[in-house]
């Protein structure tokens, strides 16, 4: 998913979170986002943000750090983001986690990353899942593991899911396993997917749609 959520998305995020004044204004910031008219936009997101809505959070963070509305700022977009995910945003969750693994305007942290991640993926958020695991096969921000490596990144290879760079990521690992680890990474992967991303069956749908 990229950039400011299309208005679908932010229907389905709205079925799972409710409605509300603060919602509607998020919608309104939206619109005007996509239609061009960014200060309008960044008005409605702002008074979404004052009210509390997470994903007016999670679209300022995008605003800034596009730079249509005004300058590129990624410290604003990392407070904006950061104030989302602690207010439960998914979406500004993954970015943040995005931002310290690639170092975007601030130093690499990939703790930081890992920690974001890893909230993320335990909303439903395959792709945090799938990032999450190559910080695990790699090492960084976490101890080297690549059974646990392969767990989160077999989420998004669910047949629900299909994400391709995580069924490339996960045959590319399974190989470098044997055959009583892939078992085990195996096991461990279907839990997850159980416990994490069938509860959010929504929220991975909704992912997967932005991504169409």
């Amino acid at each position: 998913m990229r950039g400011i959520l299309r208005m679908g998305i932010l229907s389905a995020l709205i079925s799972l979170v409710g409605g509300g004044q603060a919602m509607s204004d998020t919608a309104k910031g939206i619109a005007a986002y996509q239609r061009g008219d960014y200060a309008r936009a960044m008005k409605e997101l702002q008074s979404a943000a004052e009210k509390g809505d997470e994903q007016a959070y999670y679209n300022l963070g995008v605003a800034y750090a596009e730079g249509k509305a005004g300058p590129r700022d990624m410290a604003k977009a990392i407070a904006a983001y950061r104030k989302g995910a602690e207010g439960g945003s998914v979406l500004a969750a993954f970015s943040l986690g995005q931002i310290y693994r690639k170092g975007d305007g601030v130093a690499h942290d990939y703790s930081q990353a890992a920690k974001w991640y890893e909230a993320a993926a335990k909303h439903g958020d395959f792709r945090a899942s799938n990032e999450l695991g190559l910080l695990y096969v790699e090492g960084k921000g976490v101890e080297k593991n690549l059974i646990e490596g392969f767990a989160w990144i077999y989420p998004a290879t669910h047949a629900s899911i299909m994400d391709d760079s995580a069924m490339k990521n996960a045959m590319q690992l399974a190989s470098m396993l044997t055959k009583d680890q892939l078992d085990r990474a195996q096991t461990k992967g279907r839990a997850y997917f159980e416990k994490y991303f069938e509860p959010n069956s929504e929220l991975t749908e909704a992912i997967l749609e932005g991504q169409r």
